[in-house]
Protein backbone atom coordinates (compact mmCIF):
# COMPACT_ATOMS: atom_id res chain seq x y z
CA UNK A 1 0.00 0.00 0.00
CA UNK A 2 0.97 3.24 -1.12
CA UNK A 3 -0.27 7.03 0.41
CA UNK A 4 0.56 9.90 -1.08
CA UNK A 5 -0.35 13.79 -0.22
CA UNK A 6 -2.07 15.46 -2.68
CA UNK A 7 -2.73 18.42 -0.63
CA UNK A 8 -1.69 19.30 3.10
CA UNK A 9 -3.03 22.60 4.09
CA UNK A 10 -6.27 23.68 5.65
CA UNK A 11 -9.43 25.31 3.32
CA UNK A 12 -7.86 27.94 1.40
CA UNK A 13 -4.13 26.53 0.96
CA UNK A 14 -0.85 28.55 1.80
CA UNK A 15 -0.82 31.18 1.05
CA UNK A 16 -4.12 32.01 1.19
CA UNK A 17 -5.12 34.38 -1.40
CA UNK A 18 -6.69 36.69 1.05
CA UNK A 19 -4.43 36.61 3.91
CA UNK A 20 -1.28 38.99 4.67
CA UNK A 21 -0.32 36.74 7.82
CA UNK A 22 3.49 36.14 8.42
CA UNK A 23 3.70 32.50 6.78
CA UNK A 24 1.65 34.01 3.98
CA UNK A 25 3.55 36.91 3.17
CA UNK A 26 6.71 34.52 3.57
CA UNK A 27 5.41 32.31 0.86
CA UNK A 28 4.99 34.58 -1.56
CA UNK A 29 7.87 36.91 -0.70
CA UNK A 30 10.30 33.76 -0.19
CA UNK A 31 11.83 35.65 2.95
CA UNK A 32 11.63 32.81 5.02
CA UNK A 33 11.65 29.02 3.81
CA UNK A 34 7.62 28.36 3.57
CA UNK A 35 6.09 25.92 1.15
CA UNK A 36 3.10 26.45 -0.87
CA UNK A 37 0.00 23.87 0.07
CA UNK A 38 -2.81 22.86 -1.61
CA UNK A 39 -6.42 21.91 0.25
CA UNK A 40 -5.77 18.54 2.29
CA UNK A 41 -6.67 15.28 0.20
CA UNK A 42 -4.05 12.59 -0.06
CA UNK A 43 -4.50 9.28 -2.56
CA UNK A 44 -4.09 5.53 -1.57
CA UNK A 45 -3.13 2.86 -4.08
CA UNK A 46 -3.57 -0.82 -3.93
CA UNK A 47 -0.24 -1.73 -4.84
CA UNK A 48 -1.05 -2.93 -8.42
CA UNK A 49 -1.68 0.93 -9.62
CA UNK A 50 -5.45 1.38 -8.69
CA UNK A 51 -6.23 4.36 -6.38
CA UNK A 52 -8.64 5.60 -4.39
CA UNK A 53 -9.11 9.46 -3.23
CA UNK A 54 -9.65 10.34 0.82
CA UNK A 55 -11.32 14.00 0.59
CA UNK A 56 -11.67 15.60 -2.52
CA UNK A 57 -10.23 19.42 -2.25
CA UNK A 58 -10.80 22.44 -4.31
CA UNK A 59 -7.93 22.30 -6.32
CA UNK A 60 -8.04 18.58 -6.69
CA UNK A 61 -8.01 18.58 -10.98
CA UNK A 62 -4.84 20.40 -10.17
CA UNK A 63 -3.26 17.98 -8.22
CA UNK A 64 -4.06 15.46 -10.59
CA UNK A 65 -2.54 16.83 -13.48
CA UNK A 66 0.41 17.01 -11.71
CA UNK A 67 0.64 13.39 -10.22
CA UNK A 68 1.88 10.52 -12.83
CA UNK A 69 0.71 7.86 -11.32
CA UNK A 70 -3.08 8.79 -11.79
CA UNK A 71 -3.01 9.46 -15.03
CA UNK A 72 -4.93 7.12 -17.38
CA UNK A 73 -3.13 5.15 -19.45
CA UNK A 74 -2.45 5.96 -23.37
CA UNK A 75 -5.32 4.26 -24.83
CA UNK A 76 -6.90 4.02 -21.86
CA UNK A 77 -11.07 5.63 -20.94
CA UNK A 78 -10.55 6.86 -17.26
CA UNK A 79 -8.11 7.60 -14.67
CA UNK A 80 -7.71 4.64 -12.72
CA UNK A 81 -9.39 6.15 -9.55
CA UNK A 82 -11.83 4.02 -8.01
CA UNK A 83 -13.47 6.03 -5.29
CA UNK A 84 -13.35 8.81 -2.39
CA UNK A 85 -14.09 8.42 1.48
CA UNK A 86 -15.08 11.25 2.98
CA UNK A 87 -14.29 12.17 6.67
CA UNK A 88 -17.06 15.13 6.74
CA UNK A 89 -18.66 17.31 4.30
CA UNK A 90 -16.82 20.67 4.92
CA UNK A 91 -16.71 22.16 1.21
CA UNK A 92 -12.78 22.22 1.66
CA UNK A 93 -13.13 18.58 1.47
CA UNK A 94 -15.74 17.91 -1.01
CA UNK A 95 -15.87 20.90 -3.73
CA UNK A 96 -13.69 18.90 -5.50
CA UNK A 97 -15.60 16.02 -6.36
CA UNK A 98 -17.10 18.28 -9.03
CA UNK A 99 -13.98 18.06 -10.59
CA UNK A 100 -14.57 14.11 -11.07
CA UNK A 101 -18.06 14.71 -12.57
CA UNK A 102 -16.97 13.43 -16.04
CA UNK A 103 -16.16 9.50 -14.50
CA UNK A 104 -18.49 7.46 -16.03
CA UNK A 105 -19.60 6.64 -12.31
CA UNK A 106 -17.94 7.32 -8.90
CA UNK A 107 -17.92 5.21 -5.78
CA UNK A 108 -17.96 7.68 -2.59
CA UNK A 109 -18.31 6.59 1.13
CA UNK A 110 -19.51 8.94 4.04
CA UNK A 111 -21.50 8.79 7.18
CA UNK A 112 -25.42 8.90 6.64
CA UNK A 113 -24.70 13.07 7.77
CA UNK A 114 -22.34 13.59 5.05
CA UNK A 115 -24.86 12.40 2.82
CA UNK A 116 -27.33 14.80 4.41
CA UNK A 117 -25.08 17.29 4.38
CA UNK A 118 -24.00 17.55 0.96
CA UNK A 119 -27.37 16.90 -0.53
CA UNK A 120 -29.02 19.84 1.77
CA UNK A 121 -26.09 22.25 0.12
CA UNK A 122 -26.83 20.88 -3.48
CA UNK A 123 -22.97 19.42 -3.87
CA UNK A 124 -24.83 16.12 -4.42
CA UNK A 125 -27.44 16.01 -6.50
CA UNK A 126 -25.05 18.43 -8.61
CA UNK A 127 -22.42 15.88 -8.98
CA UNK A 128 -25.39 12.89 -9.61
CA UNK A 129 -26.91 15.13 -12.25
CA UNK A 130 -23.14 14.99 -14.64
CA UNK A 131 -22.22 10.70 -13.02
CA UNK A 132 -23.57 7.76 -11.47
CA UNK A 133 -22.84 7.91 -7.68
CA UNK A 134 -22.51 5.17 -5.88
CA UNK A 135 -23.00 6.25 -2.14
CA UNK A 136 -21.78 3.87 0.43
CA UNK A 137 -22.72 4.60 3.88
CA UNK A 138 -19.98 3.71 6.86
CA UNK A 139 -20.47 3.86 9.86
CA UNK A 140 -17.66 3.79 12.98
CA UNK A 141 -16.22 0.88 13.90
CA UNK A 142 -17.83 -1.14 11.09
CA UNK A 143 -15.19 -2.30 8.27
CA UNK A 144 -15.74 -2.25 5.06
CA UNK A 145 -13.83 -3.39 1.60
CA UNK A 146 -13.29 -0.63 -0.95
CA UNK A 147 -14.52 -1.30 -4.25
CA UNK A 148 -12.98 -0.81 -7.96
CA UNK A 149 -15.60 0.79 -10.26
CA UNK A 150 -16.44 -3.47 -11.44
CA UNK A 151 -18.01 -3.82 -7.93
CA UNK A 152 -15.25 -6.36 -6.88
CA UNK A 153 -13.44 -5.74 -3.51
CA UNK A 154 -9.98 -4.62 -3.58
CA UNK A 155 -7.44 -5.66 -1.00
CA UNK A 156 -7.62 -2.24 1.65
CA UNK A 157 -10.31 -1.92 3.46
CA UNK A 158 -11.46 0.75 5.87
CA UNK A 159 -12.58 1.71 9.27
CA UNK A 160 -14.13 4.80 10.16
CA UNK A 161 -12.54 6.43 13.49
CA UNK A 162 -14.61 8.57 15.37
CA UNK A 163 -12.87 11.96 15.11
CA UNK A 164 -14.87 13.69 18.54
CA UNK A 165 -16.53 16.37 16.62
CA UNK A 166 -20.30 17.09 15.60
CA UNK A 167 -19.57 20.82 14.41
CA UNK A 168 -21.65 21.23 11.31
CA UNK A 169 -20.15 23.27 8.05
CA UNK A 170 -20.85 26.79 7.77
CA UNK A 171 -23.33 26.37 5.00
CA UNK A 172 -25.88 24.16 7.38
CA UNK A 173 -26.60 27.43 9.95
CA UNK A 174 -26.62 25.38 13.15
CA UNK A 175 -28.94 23.04 12.14
CA UNK A 176 -28.19 19.40 10.56
CA UNK A 177 -27.08 16.06 11.90
CA UNK A 178 -25.63 15.33 15.05
CA UNK A 179 -23.74 12.10 14.92
CA UNK A 180 -21.38 10.99 12.02
CA UNK A 181 -20.68 14.74 11.24
CA UNK A 182 -16.41 14.15 11.48
CA UNK A 183 -14.91 10.91 11.49
CA UNK A 184 -11.57 9.73 10.11
CA UNK A 185 -10.65 6.59 8.56
CA UNK A 186 -7.65 3.59 9.07
CA UNK A 187 -6.87 1.71 5.77
CA UNK A 188 -5.35 -1.82 6.00
CA UNK A 189 -3.81 -3.73 3.41
CA UNK A 190 -5.68 -7.02 4.35
CA UNK A 191 -2.13 -8.61 2.28
CA UNK A 192 -0.25 -7.53 4.71
CA UNK A 193 -2.29 -6.44 7.76
CA UNK A 194 -0.11 -2.76 8.06
CA UNK A 195 -2.17 0.29 7.80
CA UNK A 196 -2.46 3.93 7.63
CA UNK A 197 -4.95 6.34 9.26
CA UNK A 198 -6.04 9.63 8.09
CA UNK A 199 -7.69 11.77 11.18
CA UNK A 200 -7.48 15.61 9.22
CA UNK A 201 -10.07 17.23 11.28
CA UNK A 202 -10.20 15.79 15.11
CA UNK A 203 -11.48 17.60 18.20
CA UNK A 204 -10.40 15.43 21.01
CA UNK A 205 -8.19 11.88 21.58
CA UNK A 206 -9.22 9.90 24.15
CA UNK A 207 -7.17 7.22 25.62
CA UNK A 208 -9.03 4.24 23.34
CA UNK A 209 -8.50 6.53 20.09
CA UNK A 210 -4.71 7.11 20.84
CA UNK A 211 -4.70 2.98 21.51
CA UNK A 212 -5.93 2.22 18.01
CA UNK A 213 -3.48 4.63 16.67
CA UNK A 214 -0.25 2.81 18.26
CA UNK A 215 -1.49 -0.70 15.65
CA UNK A 216 -0.94 1.30 12.82
CA UNK A 217 2.45 2.17 10.83
CA UNK A 218 1.30 5.73 9.75
CA UNK A 219 -0.84 8.15 10.99
CA UNK A 220 -2.03 11.07 9.26
CA UNK A 221 -3.62 13.47 11.94
CA UNK A 222 -4.89 17.42 12.01
CA UNK A 223 -2.53 20.02 12.21
CA UNK A 224 -4.30 22.71 11.65
CA UNK A 225 -3.46 24.90 14.76
CA UNK A 226 -0.19 24.86 16.77
CA UNK A 227 -1.75 26.70 19.51
CA UNK A 228 -5.31 26.84 20.73
CA UNK A 229 -5.61 30.42 20.56
CA UNK A 230 -3.69 30.74 17.17
CA UNK A 231 -6.53 33.05 14.99
CA UNK A 232 -6.64 35.31 18.01
CA UNK A 233 -2.13 35.88 17.99
CA UNK A 234 -2.13 36.34 14.65
CA UNK A 235 -5.14 38.43 14.49
CA UNK A 236 -7.30 36.87 12.37
CA UNK A 237 -10.47 36.29 14.55
CA UNK A 238 -11.39 35.48 18.29
CA UNK A 239 -12.22 31.62 17.07
CA UNK A 240 -10.55 29.00 19.05
CA UNK A 241 -8.85 26.28 17.30
CA UNK A 242 -10.99 23.92 19.83
CA UNK A 243 -14.46 25.71 19.14
CA UNK A 244 -13.78 24.77 14.63
CA UNK A 245 -13.24 21.53 15.82
CA UNK A 246 -9.44 20.80 16.07
CA UNK A 247 -7.23 19.92 18.78
CA UNK A 248 -4.31 22.15 18.84
CA UNK A 249 -0.60 20.80 18.42
CA UNK A 250 0.74 22.25 21.29
CA UNK A 251 0.13 22.70 25.05
CA UNK A 252 -0.15 20.23 27.80
CA UNK A 253 -3.05 18.70 26.42
CA UNK A 254 -2.53 18.97 22.79
CA UNK A 255 -2.23 16.39 20.45
CA UNK A 256 1.95 16.06 20.47
CA UNK A 257 1.90 15.49 23.90
CA UNK A 258 -0.56 12.95 23.56
CA UNK A 259 0.78 11.26 20.34
CA UNK A 260 4.69 11.41 21.15
CA UNK A 261 4.72 8.10 23.64
CA UNK A 262 3.57 5.89 20.18
CA UNK A 263 6.66 4.05 19.12
CA UNK A 264 5.25 2.33 16.20
CA UNK A 265 3.23 4.43 13.69
CA UNK A 266 5.04 7.00 12.04
CA UNK A 267 3.28 10.36 12.99
CA UNK A 268 2.50 13.37 10.32
CA UNK A 269 0.66 16.44 10.56
CA UNK A 270 -1.66 17.20 7.56
CA UNK A 271 -4.14 19.74 7.20
CA UNK A 272 -2.18 22.38 8.44
CA UNK A 273 -3.62 26.40 8.57
CA UNK A 274 -2.23 29.01 7.02
CA UNK A 275 -1.55 30.58 10.67
CA UNK A 276 0.44 27.85 11.74
CA UNK A 277 3.82 28.75 12.77
CA UNK A 278 5.12 25.41 12.01
CA UNK A 279 4.98 26.18 8.51
CA UNK A 280 7.84 28.22 8.74
CA UNK A 281 11.13 25.59 7.89
CA UNK A 282 13.76 27.22 9.83
CA UNK A 283 11.32 28.00 13.07
CA UNK A 284 11.42 26.58 16.49
CA UNK A 285 7.97 24.61 16.24
CA UNK A 286 9.08 22.36 13.42
CA UNK A 287 12.61 21.58 15.28
CA UNK A 288 10.38 20.57 18.28
CA UNK A 289 8.31 18.24 16.18
CA UNK A 290 11.53 16.62 14.79
CA UNK A 291 12.60 16.42 18.45
CA UNK A 292 9.43 14.31 18.95
CA UNK A 293 9.16 11.90 16.12
CA UNK A 294 6.69 13.73 14.56
CA UNK A 295 7.16 15.05 11.18
CA UNK A 296 5.15 17.81 9.02
CA UNK A 297 3.27 16.34 5.75
CA UNK A 298 3.77 18.35 2.00
CA UNK A 299 2.62 17.86 -0.98
CA UNK A 300 3.79 14.97 -3.06
CA UNK A 301 4.78 12.98 -0.19
CA UNK A 302 4.59 9.47 -0.31
CA UNK A 303 4.45 6.70 2.64
CA UNK A 304 5.08 2.77 1.11
CA UNK A 305 3.63 0.58 3.80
Amino acid sequence: MLVRILGSAAGGGVPQWNCGCPVCAAARSGSRPVTPRRSSTIAVCDGDGQWFLGNAGPDLDAALRECTPLWPRPGDATAPIHGVFLTDAELDHTVGLLSLRQASELHIYGTAAVRTLLSQCGLLPTLESYTVVHWHEVRPRKRFALQYRDGTASPLWGEPLEASSGRLPRYARGSGPSTGVVIGYRITDQRTARAAVFLPSVAALDAGVVEELAKTQLVLVDGSFWADDEMHQQQRGTATARSMGHLPINGADGSLRLLRRLTNPHIVYTHINNTNPMLFEDGPQRACLASAGASIAHDGAEYEL
